[in-house]
């Protein structure tokens, strides 16, 4: 029942079951019966004490074992509780936690959602309210050729690869310089937004962003369900330890200078900011696509829209 009332569009259908039932039930017992037996006719009072009194013991019997469950439940259970999300409810969950999180932990591996959304919407929440924001993004080095092959072989291998452009190893860096230029950007025009960038050695078939209140892990396949754990439990704080863990053992990325906005940022800029980034070696850029970049950098899409 719990997991039916947390899902927006669940609810809405169970309701809406309940309220047929409901109706038809009464129909039947008040309307249609009492015309084959008399003797089950009843009038307005009498019906509604009945639907009272049916009230009263459902109330005390819900309540008496709402608590018995609750005091027999260990705590260890309560504080370990993941629910699982519908591929449609994933896309709502993050942006209704990105305007009110005031810190923001995103570990993956090329960061298209966090480029085109949770960046943009970061740096207007803080904006807005006038209060700093704190992100910290872990992505794949794109500098590591054969870690980017093995993922490209690795999105190639799922279901939603059919859809958009065939994942090699080149897109993937592409992808990558994207997100990490972009970055850096919003990091030197938006004064709000402290912005720490790392770049990780290995890459596993889930990624998580964590929010002030949940954590929210996915799997690259658009159609798989994902997990969510709220803040102070079990699961939240050890996926907060697993990003410090793996910051720990992954590149940070340095670069202090402005990175031009939409109208000034061309080709050459993105491999400058490349090179001196550490993001790709000199023999690496060459094999990149900086025009495409480009354009993942002015026209980011929503990988969940």
């Amino acid at each position: 029942m719990e997991s039916i009332l947390k899902k927006k569009h669940y609810r809405k259908v169970f309701y809406s079951f309940v309220a047929m039932l409901l109706a038809f039930s009464v129909t039947l017992r008040y309307l249609v019966l009492p015309r084959f037996d008399s003797s089950l006719d009843v009038s307005v009072v009498k019906l509604f004490a009945s639907i009272l009194d049916g009230f009263s013991i459902s109330l005390l019997v819900t309540v008496i074992i709402g608590s018995f469950i609750f005091w027999l439940t260990p705590e260890i259970v309560k504080k370990s509780v993941m629910d699982v999300i519908d591929p449609k409810e994933i896309g709502p969950l993050l942006k209704k936690a990105i305007p009110v999180s005031r810190t923001w932990i995103y570990k993956g591996a090329c960061g298209r959602y966090t480029r085109a959304t949770t960046l943009p919407m970061m740096a207007q929440a803080a904006r807005q309210a006038g209060i700093g924001r704190d992100i910290r993004i872990i992505l794949l080095d794109p500098d590591n050729s054969l870690l980017c092959e093995e993922y490209a072989t690795y999105r190639r291998s799922l279901k939603s690869a059919r859809n958009g452009d065939a994942w090699t190893a080149s897109k993937v860096k592409e992808e990558i310089v994207a997100t990490v230029i972009s970055a850096l950007r919003y990091k030197h025009e938006e004064p709000l937004l402290r912005i720490d960038l790392h770049l990780a050695n290995h890459f596993s078939a889930f990624r998580f962003d964590i929010s002030d209140s949940y954590v929210v892990v996915t799997k690259e396949d658009s159609e798989a369900a994902g997990l969510k754990a709220d803040q102070a439990t079990y699961f939240y704080d050890s996926y907060v330890d697993d990003a410090r863990l793996t910051e720990r053992q992954s590149k940070r990325v340095f670069y202090s200078k402005k990175v031009p906005l939409d109208g000034d940022l061309t080709a050459d800029a993105v491999k400058e900011i490349a090179l001196e980034s550490n993001l790709v070696s000199q023999d690496g850029v060459r094999m990149l696509d900086l025009e495409k970049i480009l354009s993942y950098i002015n026209c980011p899409k929503d990988p969940y829209s």
